[in-house]
């Protein structure tokens, strides 16, 4: 029993010192707009977490900048958060980390007119639909403009996005609109078919990409890469675009980070009209500084445990590999101490009887009366009773044996006591 109480001691207090917390079951995301893309693929992630038996609870908001402040408010439950990338600041975001970039987000500023623009210092003195405080759509407008010369006072931004700005756009409530939008998205759709609504292609694309690291520089090719019915586009289209991020608080837990990383995989690497499959999820494009777990996943891949076991037996395994060493270190000292034990405890089953033998043998030799004798005979024939049904390993049965041989010669005895009491009556 006290073996068994030191051993269990050995074991339980390196475990609650040194394994971490089991994974939650629970996760917030922070998603954008409801009728967003963001939320959209939150609501795919949520049906794969769930397979693996995490909850994934969307959380609606009004963009990239909304979500960023929700991960750095400490009293805040959200835990991960799509983000636009060229938002984040590193300086000021020292408690997020990035899993991954998912997406290119293409930036597309459309304007109303026949005139050719091809720079935004054109737009000074312009209706801007920009979208709205904690958005990243004005986020990145916001930069862009500014890196012109214009801002508040040279422009009237208007807080509206979407659908609701394309609709603006449309009906002369503003002159130019910016949207950060995927090429499937309806609303881009619409006004690269409406008359007198135009693109900025812009002519500065590379420079753009040189001095703001978050943007890429894309060309929709000619020929009808978005419509081959329409021929749109009919010529080849430059764009910058930023990523879509995923980030994350650096204390959530390791395990979600790659089941994480897993859906991502899932969800984005087929790839779209502006990607190849396997270009996303990637390590590139991110604000934040890749997580240490992320950076370890793109290089080798999700972990074994997770490739061969479902999520919690997986999860529980690779929590309890830092016991190793303190139960080596336990079991070492009862691994020496085994073989002797057995011994002792194999030879105890046989040697405990020679107690009571030795009793017996003892009063023979000072000498039994008949009554005596007698009583210590039928001893004896139990003795023997009892001993035929100890299990004995056949390594030990030269003891076992001898302990018979040693029965019978004190039984011996007590006849010989016995025939002599007899003789003299």
């Amino acid at each position: 029993m006290l073996i068994s109480a030191v051993c269990l001691a050995g074991i339980m207090v390196p475990f609650i010192l040194l394994v971490e917390a089991p994974p939650p079951h629970r996760i917030v995301i922070a998603t954008g707009r409801q009728d967003g893309a963001y939320y959209r693929f939150a609501q795919r992630y949520a049906e794969l977490l769930q397979k693996d038996g995490i909850i994934l609870e969307l959380r609606a908001t009004n963009g990239s900048v909304e979500n960023l402040k929700l991960l750095q408010d400490s009293s805040s439950d959200v835990n991960v958060a799509l983000v636009q990338s060229g938002i984040a600041d590193p300086k000021s975001s020292e408690s997020l980390q990035a899993l991954c970039s998912l997406y290119f987000e293409p930036l597309w500023v459309f304007y109303r007119g026949s005139k050719d623009i091809d720079r935004l210092t054109e737009l000074h003195g312009a209706r801007l639909a920009v979208g709205p405080e904690g958005s990243g759509t004005r986020g990145i407008a916001v930069q862009l403009l500014a890196a012109n010369g214009i801002d508040g006072t040279q422009a009237d931004l208007k807080p509206i996005a979407g659908a609701p700005a394309a609709e603006a756009l449309k009906n002369d409530e503003v002159d130019a609109a910016f949207f950060v939008a995927g090429v499937d998205t309806g609303y881009i759709q619409q006004l690269l078919r409406t008359p007198d609504i135009r693109l900025i292609e812009l002519s500065q694309a590379a420079a753009y990409e040189r001095r703001f690291r978050f943007l890429s520089k894309l060309t929709i090719p000619s020929g009808g890469l978005l419509d081959l019915k329409d021929n749109i586009p009919p010529k080849d289209t430059v764009l910058i675009a930023p990523c879509a991020t995923l980030v994350t608080r650096k204390s959530l837990h390791p395990a979600l980070i790659t089941l994480l990383l897993n859906v991502a995989t899932k969800v984005h690497s087929g790839g779209d009209l502006l990607t190849n499959p396997g270009e996303f999820p990637s390590a590139l494009h991110t604000d934040l500084p890749l997580s240490e777990h992320a950076s370890h996943y793109f290089r080798f891949g999700p972990p074994v445990l997770q490739r061969l076991l479902p999520f919690w037996v997986a999860s529980l395994v690779d929590r309890l590999k830092i016991m190793i060493i303190p139960l080596i270190v336990v079991l070492m000292p009862l691994l020496r101490a085994a073989p002797p034990l057995v011994r002792w405890r194999t030879r105890r089953k046989i040697y405990m009887w020679y107690a009571r033998l030795r009793q017996i043998d003892q009063k023979a030799i000072r000498g039994m009366s008949a009554a005596e004798a007698k009583e210590s005979l039928e001893a004896l024939n139990t003795f023997e009773q009892q001993l035929a049904s100890v299990g004995v390993p056949l390594s030990y049965m030269e003891e076992y044996y001898n302990l018979r041989l040693h029965l019978n010669l004190v039984r011996s005895r007590v006849l010989t006591i016995l025939s002599e009491n007899k003789s003299v009556a």
